[in-house]
């Protein structure tokens, strides 16, 4: 059962990035006859990984981590608690995603860590080669590759409304890999190479040529992907972590990408202001709600519904949620459900700072910590799309996991 257990968990790893699945489209995922994805029921590929990992793990009797599990439901009652308002179906699409990746999180937070922490590093580093070699290779045909068996969705650079890039008058296309946007890509990019260069240098699977290969296309992916906020937080991040050597070499590199990098920030003041536009109206929109129902919010994932009556400037009707996973909390789950999610997320980050001083393990966890809060801010996928709340559920159990550990050493 043991080996079944690995197993299962190496595959768990490996497809966390993917977004195979069979969606449901009832009555109330539409808007004005539009299918939304953010409102669909949907079993993943990684749910039914998920659920037989649980199974196996339940059938050994192993010990679950209490305060994670607390943790946890905590957040679920105050998630919950919001149903009362707005569209019940969509709350109800979005508490079962919940449930899925953050019984994966206390899985995770349950297992020891001297044993877990050595059976992270390989599928998370071939997770991260195998989106970049498909990132590139979409970036360089335009276009999808076919690869839907992994949730890979069909596109090209002509394809409307699609992520693209405009250097000096040519058109490259943003890509997207398995993932619904660039932007998610790229967040994954900067947290798994952040989280598999730890591992590895703690002594676990020192595997020198697969460390460098997915840090290297990681690299790549996540400069091709030119996500603004997550080039920031990848830079930063560098320049805290890397050795001197590689220190230079990442200032070389961002000179010599100096004209592409200007071109796309500078954009925002110029042609692609409507990012800025569309976002300050959606947090307006957000805080309004907010102010219609404070304690228990407008309802779990009903921004859009909510919001979709109102006008957002563009081309076409945009149907995203508010672009700050705090500000969508107090939206649609109001003070109660932001207060759970500062919960769920504060209790390790508050146990990893106390550490920090006395162990150096901490200090890289704390600062992918950082890295999610700061993405946090200019974007919601933590919250609202699989791949983002699988990765927050998996840094969080990784947390709750040490700390168990710490403490078992200390005492």
């Amino acid at each position: 059962m043991k080996r079944v257990e690995a197993i299962f968990l190496f595959l768990t790893l490996l497809f966390l990035p993917t977004q195979l699945g069979k969606h449901f489209w009832p009555q109330f995922s539409y808007i004005f006859s539009l299918r939304v994805d953010y409102l669909s029921p949907t079993i993943y590929f990684w749910d039914l990984l998920v659920g037989l990992l649980l199974v196996v793990w339940l059938i050994q009797r192993q010990p679950i981590n209490k305060k994670a599990l607390n943790l946890f439901l905590f957040f679920i009652l105050s998630q919950s608690l919001s149903l009362v308002n707005g569209n019940l179906g969509a709350g109800l699409v979005r508490l079962d995603q919940y449930l899925m990746a953050g019984l994966f999180g206390i899985y995770i937070a349950s297992a020891k860590w001297e044993v877990l922490r050595g059976k992270l590093f390989l599928p998370l580093s071939l997770a991260i080669l195998g989106e970049s070699i498909l990132a590139i290779l979409q970036f360089l045909k335009g276009g999808t590759i076919g690869l839907w068996i992994l949730g890979e969705r069909t596109f090209s650079i002509t394809t409307p409304a699609i992520a693209k890039f405009d250097f000096r008058g040519f058109e490259f296309l943003r890509p997207y890999a398995t993932f619904p946007h660039p932007n998610v890509l790229a967040g994954f990019m900067v947290i798994g190479i952040m989280l598999v260069s730890w591992i590895a240098y703690q002594g676990v699977n020192r595997r020198g040529g697969l460390l460098n290969l997915s840090m290297l296309l990681g690299t790549i992916t996540l400069l091709l992907t030119v996500s603004r906020v997550a080039l920031i937080a990848g830079v930063a991040m560098a320049m805290m972590t890397l050795s001197r050597r590689w220190k230079i070499v990442l200032v070389l590199l961002l000179i010599i990408l100096s004209p592409i990098l200007f071109t796309r920030f500078e954009a925002l003041f110029s042609f692609d202001s409507l990012t800025l536009i569309r976002r300050e109206e959606l947090s307006i929109s957000a805080w309004q709600m907010f102010l219609s129902s404070p304690i228990f919010g407008i309802g779990l994932n009903n921004f859009i519904p909510a919001s979709s009556e109102g006008l957002v400037s563009g081309p076409s009707r945009f149907l995203q949620p508010v672009h700050n996973i705090f500000l969508l909390a107090l939206a649609e789950t109001g003070i109660l459900g932001l207060l759970g999610l500062l919960g769920l997320i504060g209790y390790p980050i508050w146990k990893l700072f106390k550490l920090r001083t006395t162990n150096p393990e901490p200090k890289t966890l704390l600062l992918i910590w950082v890295v999610i809060i700061f993405l946090g801010l200019f974007d919601h996928y933590f919250l609202t799309l699989p791949q983002g709340y699988r990765l927050l559920f998996l840094i969080w159990g990784i947390s709750l996991s040490m700390l168990e550990w710490k403490n078992a050493k200390s005492s």
